[in-house]
């Protein structure tokens, strides 16, 4: 089985090491990215019931077909054929107190990193239980295949209109204007400039993606594209996409060589498998401290806003502390 070169990831280009404050904003791009993923991860099992009269409409039966689905494919991240390329999650989960590793000097992935990742796989074990979908890996493999090409059929003539759907899902969760949306079930998903991957696994990764999302910038407006082959994670890209647009008001202060530092060093596609193992964990449990009554991307920019240190203080309380991380969020 192989196992993901984390000293290869892990390694900047130059050779040398950031400076302090260079690293915290590595760090804090870090977290927002675990945010981002989790936010997507999280809407890839849901957003589908938010819409469920129109999916009815197209086939009775689709909304729960995509409910086990989405299960199934998030899944594959924990016990599936991805595990094949990057390794067992357990063991690069527990190894992130040693130097070579990527998250080591992120002390909010370093110290609960782990914890997120058992979390968020017994989550979708449990979710899965109850919706039928195997657990046992090669088993699991089997079932996913023959959920997926059920997906696929059944989408292959209403492509433009579960495109049109998916930009209904994400505007009813983050408020946004579906005109500033693009949606579109394809497999030609690339678009943008993509970031060169470091290592053998990211340029793997990226030649099998099968789902792209993200922000571009056309006469002078910011748009939200997703891309991908299926439904479910059309929405889980424009989610990614839209967190992206949000937290940028994170990023907008920095110098452009801090910016760059930060977004070269952070923004890894090797980092993405990982960042979806931990990420709905911490995002769920953002999400459960949040004050009430509050816009959900007004709060996502604020914490985006904060320094380094005041985001690890409150991500480490939500995830240890939930009753003091209400208190700082609701300050």
């Amino acid at each position: 089985m192989a196992k993901t070169d984390i000293s290869a990831d892990a390694a900047r280009d130059d050779g040398q090491q950031p400076s302090d404050d260079v690293l915290a904003q590595i760090n804090k791009r870090l977290t927002l990215n675990l945010l981002i993923q989790g936010a997507a991860a999280h809407t890839f099992l849901t957003a589908h019931h938010l819409v469920a009269d129109e999916l009815e409409a197209i086939r009775p039966g689709l909304t729960r077909l995509y409910d086990r689905a989405a299960v199934s494919m998030h899944l594959n991240y924990f016990i599936g054929d991805i595990t094949l390329l990057y390794g067992l999650p357990s063991w690069f989960w527990n190894r992130t107190n040693q130097p070579e590793h990527p998250f080591h000097r992120h002390p909010l992935l370093a110290r609960h990193g782990r914890e997120l990742w058992k979390a968020a796989k017994r989550h979708l074990l449990s979710r899965g239980w109850k919706k039928r979908i195997v657990g046992i890996p090669l088993l699991h493999l089997v079932q996913m295949m023959w959920l997926v090409f059920r997906v696929s059929r059944i989408e292959r003539s209403h492509r433009q209109k579960l495109a049109e759907i998916a930009k209904r899902a994400t505007s009813l969760i983050w408020g946004i204007d579906q005109e500033r949306l693009v949606a579109e079930l394809t497999g030609d998903v690339a678009f943008g400039n993509l970031r060169e991957p470091r290592t053998m696994i990211g340029r793997i990764t990226r030649s099998a993606a099968i789902g792209y999302g993200g922000v571009v910038r056309r006469e002078g407006r910011f748009y939200v594209v997703g891309k991908s082959w299926y439904f479910p994670l059309v929405v889980h890209e424009l989610t990614k996409g839209t967190a992206e647009l949000v937290c940028l008001h994170g990023l907008n202060t920095l110098d452009d060589e801090t910016y760059e530092a930060a977004i070269d060093e952070a923004d890894q596609l090797e980092y993405e498998n990982w960042l979806l193992q931990a990420g709905p964990e911490a995002w769920r449990r953002l999400l459960a401290v949040l004050p009430p009554g509050r816009q959900l991307p007004e709060m996502l920019m604020h914490i985006a806003r904060l320094e380094p240190d005041e985001l690890e203080r409150i991500m480490s309380a939500a995830i240890t502390d939930p009753p003091a991380a209400r208190e700082m969020l609701a300050a």
